[in-house]
C-alpha cells in the first residue's frame, strides 16, 4: 500500500490565510474571485459519521485553502465531536505555522501529528512565506516548531524547494535539527491550480534531476545525523504499490463549499479544471452527503496497471503514476504524467533502496 497507508478524513476548515506565500497553489489571498469561506460544521459532522461508518481508520486531518489554525475554535469543537464519536480518534495537522504560544500550547496537548510547512531558515522563509502584510514570519514559525519539538508528538517540516534553496538542502537540515525536528520531507515546487500564482510557480519551479541530485546528498546527510528526509518523488519506494496515494483510494477531502473531494489539489469544486477529483455533495435541507459512484469508480480506476504512459517504466510499481491532483492540474487527465517528474524518480530509483521496509513518517 506504501503512500496509501494514510488513511485520513481530511477536513478544508477556511479559504482565508495569514501568511502570502508567493508560490501558494491555492492563492488563497489573492484570487478576488474567492469569497471567504469557513466550513460548515454540521457537513463535517456527517461527514465523520459517514467517515467512521465506512472506514476503519479514525484518522482525522484539519488542512485548508488557507490556514486552519485560524479557525482554532472549530477545530476544538471537531476534536469534541470525533472524541465523542470514537474516543480511539487521532488528529493530524497542517499548518504554516503562524500562530500564537497558546495556540501553540493547545495543538501540543490536542493534535497527534502536526507537520510545519517551512521552507528553512529566515532568509528562504521569509521570500518565500511572507506574512499577509508582507513582513517576517520566520521568528514565530521558528518559535513554534521549537516548542512542539520538545513534546511527545510526530513534529514534522515539510519544505518546498524552489530555485532559491534548491541547493541549499544540507544547510536546511542543518536548520530543522538545530530546532530538534527529525523529521523532514520537501515537495519540488509546481505549477499552482490558482491562476494568480500560476506564473511565479512556472519561473521559480526547479529543475527536477537537479532538484533530485541535491536531495539525494541532503538525505544521505540526514541519514548520518538521525533524521529522516523525505521527498513526495519517493514516497513509495518502501513498497510496491498499484496507487499512488489515497487520492486513487479514494479518502474523503470534505471541501469549504459542501462537497467531497479525493485530492488536497481539489480544494473546491470551483475550479473545473479540477472537478474530475470531486465526488460528493452535502444537501443542507436533508443533513446528507450524496455521493457519485460513478466519479468514484473514474478516480479507482487510476490504478498502476491502467497508467499505459508508464507500461515500460520499470519503476511503476514504486511510483504508480506520481502524483494524481498534479497530473490532473498540468495534463487534463487523471492518468496524465509529468515526463520531468518521472526521469527524477527514475534516477532515484536507481540511487535509493527500494522494498526495503515501511518509511516511518508518511508524506503530509
Amino acid at each position: 500500500m506504501s503512500h496509501c497507508r494514510k488513511k485520513q478524513l481530511s477536513i478544508f476548515l477556511n479559504n482565508k490565510c495569514n501568511l502570502g506565500c508567493r508560490y501558494c497553489y491555492d492563492g488563497a489571498n489573492k484570487s478576488t474571485e474567492k469569497r471567504r469561506k469557513i466550513i460548515d460544521v454540521n457537513f463535517v459532522k456527517k461527514g465523520i459519521i459517514d467517515y467512521f461508518a465506512n472506514y476503519t481508520s479514525r484518522e482525522i486531518r484539519f488542512f485548508g485553502n488557507g490556514e486552519p489554525t485560524i479557525e482554532l475554535d472549530l477545530i476544538k469543537k471537531i476534536v469534541k465531536f470525533a472524541l465523542s464519536k470514537d474516543s480511539g480518534s487521532t488528529f493530524e495537522l497542517q499548518t504554516n505555522g503562524f500562530f500564537s504560544e497558546d495556540a501553540t500550547k493547545w495543538i501540543g496537548k490536542n493534535i497527534n501529528i502536526v507537520w510545519v510547512s517551512c521552507d528553512g531558515f529566515s532568509e528562504i522563509q521569509n521570500y518565500y512565506r511572507p506574512t499577509i502584510n508582507g513582513g517576517n514570519s520566520s521568528v514565530v514559525v521558528e518559535r513554534n516548531i521549537r516548542y512542539l519539538a520538545s513534546l511527545p508528538i510526530t513534529l514534522g517540516c515539510r519544505v518546498t524547494i524552489g530555485k532559491k534553496n534548491i541547493d541549499k538542502q544540507i544547510k536546511i537540515i542543518d536548520y530543522f535539527n538545530s530546532l530538534g525536528v527529525k523529521v523532514v520531507m520537501s515537495d519540488p515546487m509546481f505549477v499552482a491550480v490558482d491562476a494568480c500564482n500560476s506564473s511565479f510557480s512556472k519561473e521559480e519551479a526547479p529543475n527536477l534531476i537537479e532538484y533530485a541530485k541535491y536531495f539525494l546528498k541532503a538525505r544521505r546527510y540526514a541519514e548520518k545525523r538521525g533524521i529522516f528526509y523525505g521527498s513526495i518523488l519517493t514516497v513509495n519506494f518502501d513498497e510496491e504499490t498499484e496507487c499512488a496515494c489515497r487520492a486513487c483510494i479514494p479518502y474523503p477531502h470534505l471541501t469549504i463549499d459542501g462537497h467531497v473531494s479525493a485530492c488536497d489539489m481539489a480544494s473546491d469544486a470551483s475550479n473545473k479544471k479540477m472537478s474530475a477529483l470531486i465526488y460528493g455533495k452535502f444537501d443542507e435541507i436533508k443533513n446528507e452527503i450524496v455521493y457519485d459512484q460513478n466519479a468514484i469508480n473514474i478516480i479507482k480506476s487510476r490504478k498502476a496497471p491502467n497508467m499505459t504512459a508508464c507500461a515500460k517504466c520499470e519503476v511503476l510499481k514504486n511510483c504508480a503514476g506520481g502524483c494524481l491532483g498534479e497530473a490532473l492540474n498540468e495534463t487534463g487527465s487523471i492518468f496524465g504524467v509529468k515526463p520531468e517528474a518521472c526521469k527524477a524518480i527514475r534516477y532515484l530509483a536507481k540511487r535509493m533502496p527500494l522494498n526495503a521496509g515501511q518509511y516511518p513518517y508518511l508524506h503530509p
